[in-house]
């Protein structure tokens, strides 16, 4: 593919030379022809005169641009190219003498007597032929720059696409590791009911069915709808009160969020309610409170808070869910969200703050 865009790019700019290349210099050819013709009008010899000096302006225009600015100029090496431009000059006067010379024995009868332009002064001859050279050089350096400006362009685009498909591809690598490790931990919550023998079996099995329709099929695109998200969380607060019956309390205010049509990025709230549920510390003769708060206005804001032991508790940073969350927030939301996690006073807080939904 990178191939053939440069085989492309190498023919259009061959077809442009070809084109502007030609008109460049025919439009040249009149102007030296009108420039030394004026004079006294004899456009015969003008023009004669015009057709040997032609060739060592482009000549002179063709070392400059291909050669002594390339490889001098472009790369800083200023004393070399001043010399270079000095003996270019020197060599290209030297040849506009041995036209003169030509034409005197060839044309003009060993005399400089009534013809123009050969008997001019020496700066009307360098007027016109280097104003011809300077003005092929600017157009073959305007050139340069859009192409090199093209380039640029191009391999920025590049970049560009390269860095949203490597971007897009850790995010589908990160939300990938969610299925397995919110599957380990609801697979946990079903063997212990399972052990308990518990009535609610089915219906966690239900729930629990629910959450990977939406977690394997239903959240594969860039954004989802808060209300569906919140359902998750919900089912997923659901799964747990079976689980733990009434040694967990879980204060919460999901059901009566109005989303109002809003939009967020996919399982982004789940590891943060997993993580609550794992570390929570639950004691048998107390009732633990896990705080799970939603508020929604112009920015979305999600809080949760849990108590924790120190002793039964020794990695509370929340493990590759927390983790694999913190990365998915800068990808997709870059400076537009704030996550705050303490543990002060035995308790463990996390605040997640979106910007924009």
């Amino acid at each position: 593919m990178i191939k053939s865009e440069k085989i492309r790019a190498y023919l259009k700019e061959r077809s442009y030379d070809a084109v502007v290349t030609p008109l460049f210099w025919l439009s040249a050819f009149a102007f030296i022809v009108y420039f030394f013709g004026k004079h006294n009008q004899d456009y015969v010899n003008t023009i004669i005169f015009t057709l040997f000096i032609m060739p060592i302006a482009y000549l002179t225009t063709l070392i400059l641009n291909k050669y002594i600015i390339p490889r001098y100029l472009l790369t800083k090496r200023y004393l070399r190219f001043f010399v270079m431009l000095f003996y270019l000059i020197v060599v290209s006067l030297w040849l506009v003498t041995i036209v003169v010379l030509v034409l005197l024995l060839l044309f003009w009868n060993y005399s400089f007597t009534g013809i123009d332009p050969s008997n001019f002064e020496a700066r009307f001859l360098i007027t016109g032929l280097y104003f011809v050279v300077l003005a092929a050089t600017a157009v073959k350096q305007f050139q340069r720059i859009i192409k090199f400006q093209r380039i640029r362009e191009v391999e920025a685009i590049r970049r560009a696409e390269t860095e949203i498909r490597l971007k897009d591809a850790e995010l589908q690598l990160l939300k990938a590791q969610i299925n397995p490790h919110f599957l380990f931990n609801s697979l946990n919550s079903i063997y212990g009911l399972s052990l308990e023998k518990s009535e609610h079996t089915p219906e966690v099995i239900m729930l629990m069915s629910d959450i990977l329709d939406y977690t394997l099929y239903r959240c594969n695109s860039e954004k989802v709808t808060l209300t569906d998200e919140l359902n998750l969380i919900q089912n997923y607060i659901n799964i747990q009160q079976y689980r733990f019956g009434n040694l967990l309390n879980v204060d919460t205010n999901l059901k009566s969020i109005n989303t109002d049509g809003r939009y967020i990025a996919p399982l982004l709230l789940l590891p943060i309610v997993e993580n609550a549920f794992k570390h929570s510390y639950r004691a048998e003769d107390s009732i633990s409170t896990i705080t799970i708060q939603a508020h929604l206005g112009n920015e979305f804001l999600f809080i949760v808070s849990n108590p924790y032991s120190s002793i039964t508790n020794n990695n509370r940073s929340g493990g590759i869910g927390i983790e694999n969350l913190k990365r998915r927030l800068e990808l997709i939301y870059k400076d537009g969200y704030r996550l705050n996690i303490d543990d002060k006073n035995s308790v463990y807080r996390v605040e997640l703050l979106l910007k924009q939904l």
